[in-house]
């Protein structure tokens, strides 16, 4: 089937042929299609990414190349020593070299994919350092690695939201076998006592029995759809569930006032301002995630964005954050020097806001993404001191008049010495702060 799609062939003739040479039914075909057409997807998008991010380090890479050779140059005006200079621009143009032919093939490259991990694939060439004692107990392995995981696509308008595998309120699963696995398996499967830690009560919205209409008659199904993908992990069957969020009205509104959040390196600052803009509650959460892991880092994020959800909750109003992008910059982190790198690295903005997204969601909290710019600066010269506020909490208080489009005018008491600064209004004009304001 991956060949077929590659090749543009349309569902149903291979939906024909997949018939014929397993004895499938049209409905299990149609969940392996979706399956690997998301497959693609994802490999579509990686590629994306992937080419953007050599893209950037080719462009940091001439950059560096560039500086290195003036550098080069001044030290032959001075008549010293230029060994160390053309060293560092061999090195990188060896190093842009790996790049650009790596951009080339995957640019030119078509979709691959390896069903059982090329890492496993790879080791039938290595079968005694990987610690196996003949080829055929790695094709066991193979064999289990490529069937480790299957999807049933779920339909609104069958009973328990799939066609093939249905679950009901009391948590009993019934799964359809295919034809080709019948005799092996009967005609059905069924589990009972399933139920979720998480997301139990989406799925039971999910699973209300619903009538749909079908032509001139109606057929009874279910609120939402309801996918399920099953996964092997040591010797036990995994169950994970996908539904459909039910719309949940917001319970903040912007005539509340709204919490402004500035997301630095070892701290959280926010603030909280009414509709008029004016400051009514702050405060400042320290976070450590210097050498955590990628779970605990997104444990400590989930405390402190849980803690600004109540205040968000308390005063019905909307979340502001940031909207950046630090994926050009961290392709960029080799050409930048070690303490810059660390900085960068340990700067989980994409987790943070991915969190802010998900649990504001599912506690009704409408969040609202701004442009920064210049937001630590209006923060300094313009409430600072107006209300005894550190760097953090002020840059939060800007971005929360920010989102309720509050214009930052200039105030009497800014002084002279920062007449040259440069301070951009809620609406991108930009004005020169004057020595009479």
């Amino acid at each position: 089937m991956h060949v077929a799609i590659l090749k543009g062939e349309k569902i149903g003739t291979i939906e024909k042929s997949l018939q014929n040479k397993f004895q499938a039914d049209s409905t299990t075909v149609s969940n392996v299609y979706h399956d690997l057409k998301g497959k693609h997807s994802a490999i579509k998008e990686l590629k994306k990414t992937q080419t953007k991010e050599l893209k950037s380090n080719i462009s940091s890479l001439k950059k560096s190349i560039a500086t290195q050779q003036k550098r080069c140059q001044q030290s032959l005006a001075r008549q010293q020593s230029t060994h160390k200079h053309r060293f560092i621009i061999h090195q990188k143009k060896r190093r842009l070299a790996i790049k650009q032919q790596k951009l080339e093939k995957l640019e030119n490259k078509q979709i691959s994919l390896c069903f059982g991990t090329k890492k496993l694939f790879l080791a039938q060439y290595h079968l005694e350092l990987l610690g196996y004692a003949h080829h055929q107990q790695w094709l066991t392995d193979w064999q289990s690695a490529r069937t480790s995981s299957f999807q049933m696509v779920g339909a609104k308008t069958y009973a328990g939201g799939n066609q093939l595998c249905r679950l009901d309120t009391e948590g009993n699963l019934t799964i359809t076998v295919p034809p080709c696995l019948v005799k092996d398996y009967g005609g059905k499967v069924t589990v009972s006592d399933i139920r979720f830690r998480y997301g139990q009560e989406f799925i039971d919205i999910a699973l209300s029995p619903t009538k749909h209409k079908r032509g001139k008659s109606y057929r009874n199904g279910t609120e939402k759809a309801v996918s399920h993908r099953f996964v092997r992990k040591d010797n036990q069957w995994y169950l994970h569930t996908h539904v459909e969020l039910p719309d949940i009205p917001w319970i903040s509104h912007r005539k509340n006032g709204a919490i402004g959040i500035d997301f630095n390196a070892d701290n959280i600052a926010w603030a909280y301002c009414d509709g008029e803009g004016n400051l009514k509650d702050r405060g400042q959460i320290n976070i450590n995630l210097e050498n955590k892991t990628s779970g605990q880092a997104t444990h400590i994020l989930s405390l402190a964005i849980a803690r600004i959800l109540e205040k968000a909750t308390e005063y019905e109003c909307p979340i502001v954050i940031e909207k950046l992008d630090f994926s050009s910059k961290k392709a960029r982190l080799r050409e930048h020097g070690k303490r810059y790198a660390k900085m960068l690295s340990q700067f989980a903005y994409s987790k943070f806001s991915e969190l802010v997204h998900s649990k504001a969601s599912l506690a009704a909290i409408q969040v609202i993404e701004v442009n920064p710019a210049y937001s630590s600066l209006i923060g300094m010269v313009k409430f600072m001191s107006l209300y005894g506020l550190n760097s953090g909490t002020a840059a939060s208080l800007v971005l929360a008049r920010r989102g309720l489009r509050l214009s930052e005018l200039c105030c009497e008491f800014v002084t002279p010495w920062c007449s040259q600064w440069i301070v951009p209004s809620t609406y991108g004009l930009i004005g020169r702060v004057s020595q009479n304001c």
